[in-house]
């Protein structure tokens, strides 16, 4: 095996303890409430404990070879994932971010481990049935939206030509993304939940940075643009993950009530990521950040002035101007970036016309283009794959969220700039089908079922 990838699974397991360390805390703190109450909590106690070990035991005799540690972890990720519903979603995405099972393609134990953690995530909602999400009427309307763009997308690997192997392709990938979507609604019950799936995120795209960053050091001058390591797609991906994951470390800096060591964090955390950004030369994850910035003057006036706004929207646009022509990119390689994005667009709109009902099908835009590219667009994607009706369903899935997220503003304004960031970011990129804006959105309608509640401290 080549030595690298085993590094980034060291990198990768090095960050662990912090996801678990912090899903621990958040347990103990459940534990500490008034109306918390556990039966035979002493027997229940030592099952964790002999489980533990048990599947410390278990795991490591298949990861000896490779990390130790790793097998600690995850069998303190599984006890932890069976002491609340909340646990086991958070444990189960962090691991999709990290995807250990592409960097040791061999090890049975890690190749099980999507599947496994799914139904894990089950059998933790079915033995805790008072700890469910009750999901609001918004969050009702999303999930019928969404489940209305899967089955009409489902529908369209039917005109594909290998309609076994869409299908397949179809479950592997945009499955997942609805399935985290449906559980971030029944799993996420409480504030202290909404916290911890924040932070999850939070630790996740620390994880994915600390291995780019090493990734960067190691290759030097020859790495261009901050490269992928196999865990997660290009440089564009990684950025437009940062973005979403930053407001939910930053926003608690400017918070009174919030302790001097999560300031430090929160401000250590914004620095690497505005240096993974600026290294990653992505254009959409740096138009992204302006729209967030651009947000931030929108929440803070009493009324919209939409004088102000264009102004602030000058100046940033001014500042993007300046860092792309600072960004160290070959003016040739940037012009026919844009163009091609542009040529794929215009593509797009082709398939649409031409298919205007079903799209060209699940995942055949790259056969109906010569160059096999993707549609550079989430947008652009769903019409042309899904056809219109695709494409509407899915915007207004998206614009569900959006108006939800808007509502919420004042009390949950990172959920806001988290989704407006990625929005944008994903204008420019086809993650039409990947779990990220499931679970953003899944989290903004989740939140939305708990607002007549006080919010905790993040």
């Amino acid at each position: 095996m080549n030595p690298l990838p085993i590094v980034y699974l060291h990198l990768e397991t090095g960050i662990f303890p912090i996801f678990l360390a912090m899903v621990l805390l958040m347990q103990l703190a459940r534990a500490s409430e008034p109306g918390h109450y556990t039966q035979s909590g002493q027997r229940q106690l030592l099952l964790l404990v002999g489980g533990f070990i048990l599947l410390t035991v278990l795991f490591g005799a298949l990861l000896y070879n490779m990390s130790p540690l790793l097998a600690v972890e995850l069998a303190a990720g599984v006890i932890l994932s069976l002491m609340h519903p909340a646990n086991a979603l958070c444990f189960f995405v962090h691991l999709l971010y990290l995807r250990p099972w592409e960097i040791a393609t061999t090890n049975p134990l890690l190749l099980a481990l999507p599947r496994g953690l799914a139904m894990l995530c089950f059998l933790a909602w079915l033995i805790h049935p008072g700890l469910h999400g009750k999901p609001s009427p918004p969050a009702h309307k999303a999930l019928i939206l969404l489940l209305a763009f899967s089955a009409w997308l489902f529908l369209t690997t039917f005109m594909t030509p290998d309609i076994a192997d869409t299908q397949s392709d179809w479950f592997s990938v945009y499955f997942k993304s609805l399935v985290v979507f449906v559980m971030c609604l029944f799993f996420i019950d409480s504030e202290r939940s909404v916290s911890e799936f924040q932070l999850t995120i939070v630790i996740s795209a620390l994880a994915l940075m600390v291995v780019r960053l090493y990734q960067y050091h190691v290759e030097g001058p020859d790495l261009v643009r901050l490269q992928s390591s196999g865990t997660i797609g290009d440089s564009n991906d990684l950025a437009a993950v940062v973005v979403m994951a930053l407001p939910f470390a930053l926003l608690p800096v400017f918070r009174k009530s919030v302790g001097l060591g999560q300031q430090i964090m929160g401000v250590l955390f914004s620095g690497l990521s505005i240096l993974v950004i600026w290294l990653s030369q992505s254009r959409g994850a740096m138009l992204a950040l302006a729209a967030q910035v651009l947000m931030t003057q929108v929440l803070r006036a009493a009324r919209i002035k939409w004088l102000s706004i264009l102004l602030m929207g000058g100046v940033l646009a001014v500042g993007y101007t300046v860092a792309l022509r600072a960004i160290p990119r070959d003016s040739e390689d940037m012009e026919a970036s844009q163009q091609g994005r542009i040529g794929y667009w215009k593509a797009a709109i082709g398939m649409t016309v031409h298919h205007p009902i079903f799209g060209v099908g699940y995942g055949e835009f790259p056969a109906n283009v010569d160059e096999h590219m993707t549609a550079h667009s989430s947008w652009f994607l769903a019409f042309a794959e899904s056809g219109i009706p695709g494409g509407l369903l899915f915007i207004s899935f998206f614009v569900t969220v959006l108006r939800t997220a808007w509502h919420n503003r004042l009390q949950r304004p990172a959920q806001l700039y988290a989704l407006v960031g990625y929005g944008v970011a994903m204008s420019f990129l086809s993650h039409t089908y990947l779990m990220d804006v499931y679970l953003l959105a899944g989290l903004v309608m989740s939140s939305d079922s708990l607002r007549n509640m006080v919010p905790d401290v993040l």
